[in-house]
């Protein structure tokens, strides 16, 4: 029988993003697939489902299956978030990935912030760009040393894994920080020059969601995800739209049926601080890393495994320390 992953999420009409985003990274990893709408966007204004039509979906989709993970977008009310909250709350959701949707078109005006920080200390991961790290943690966020600093305070809230994703800095690379139980480390891609970027962030926290339900560690979930995305930004250059943007797709990657994209040039880099990358994560990354500004580990209800690869643990020893040079 097939995992079965859900998405909770918002209906975007191009088909590019959110929800439909979503389904197209878990039918790609041969996934069963559940789905919980929880608004509309229209012409520059996003319509709210009403709380009780949420929590219906939920409650059929989980007549159904039990979800083997969830990834979580757009809640767009406190309301809609404390019916997820309930759910995992009751065990019915596990391996919860949050992806919080805090654009400035129709976010944070409608008090999604608030609603989030309700779902955080469930989620097993969390996965903000630098613009929604700084709205949820209250202040800039623009280089590494930042980013590490807004994850460990993501965490501090209970969050067990927090990946702040760096797409939107400038530079030759695209720079993640990633926050877990024993430290910080930072995953390092080539950044592509497309055009065609629109839903990067939706297939990341979905294809961490995806691997979890296949029963993937964490960390290797994680990595595995970046691979992918840079993979799907480069084949997507090849790709004309009459807008001028257009998506990535989840076809355009080499693992999507679940096998794991790895190798070539789309490598992706584990490094221990803001500064070049040390060892790749497939190579066993040697950096050293700390936990030194970062909580204590937790017990967490989302957790697919207690044991990170031995990879990760090796280049997450005295990290925070070296990310204050990485600014």
């Amino acid at each position: 029988m097939r995992p079965v992953a859900m998405t909770i999420n918002g209906a975007d009409p191009t088909g590019q993003t959110g929800i439909a985003a979503d389904l197209a990274v878990f039918r790609t990893h041969r996934l069963t697939t559940q789905c919980v709408v929880t608004a509309a966007a229209g012409p520059g204004e996003l319509y709210a489902l009403p709380t009780t039509v949420v929590g219906g979906q939920l409650s059929v989709a989980l007549r159904q299956a039990t979800p083997a993970a969830v990834k979580v977008g757009l809640v767009a009310t406190a309301e809609i978030a404390g019916s997820i909250a309930a759910h995992v709350r009751a065990g019915d959701l596990r391996n919860v990935v949050v992806d919080p949707e805090l654009e400035a078109g129709y976010g944070s005006h409608l008090g999604v912030v608030a609603s989030l920080m309700r779902l955080l200390p469930l989620a097993a991961i969390v996965t903000p760009n630098i613009d929604e790290a700084a709205a949820l943690v209250g202040f800039p966020v623009t280089n590494p040393s930042e980013m590490a600093n807004a994850a460990a305070q993501l965490a501090s809230l209970g969050a067990r894994y927090v990946v702040v994703t760096g797409g939107r800095l400038g530079g030759d690379e695209c720079v993640d920080a990633v926050w877990t139980p024993t430290g910080t480390r930072f995953l390092r891609a080539p950044r592509i020059d497309a055009p065609n970027t629109r839903g990067a962030g939706c297939m990341f926290s979905a294809m961490i969601a995806a691997r979890l339900a296949q029963g993937r560690g964490v960390a290797d979930a994680i990595t595995i995800a970046k691979e992918q995305v840079t993979k799907a930004l480069t084949a997507a250059r090849a790709h004309a739209y009459a807008n001028g943007q257009g998506p990535i797709l989840p076809s355009q990657t080499d693992g999507a049926a679940g096998i794991p994209a790895r190798g070539g040039a789309d490598k992706v880099a584990v490094s221990s601080n803001g500064g070049a990358p040390g060892t790749s994560a497939e190579d066993g990354g040697s950096g050293n890393a700390t936990g030194s500004a970062a909580p204590a580990q937790r017990s967490a209800p989302n957790e697919t495994d207690d044991a990170e690869p031995a990879v990760v643990h090796a280049a997450m020893r005295d990290e925070h320390r070296h990310a204050e040079s990485a600014a």
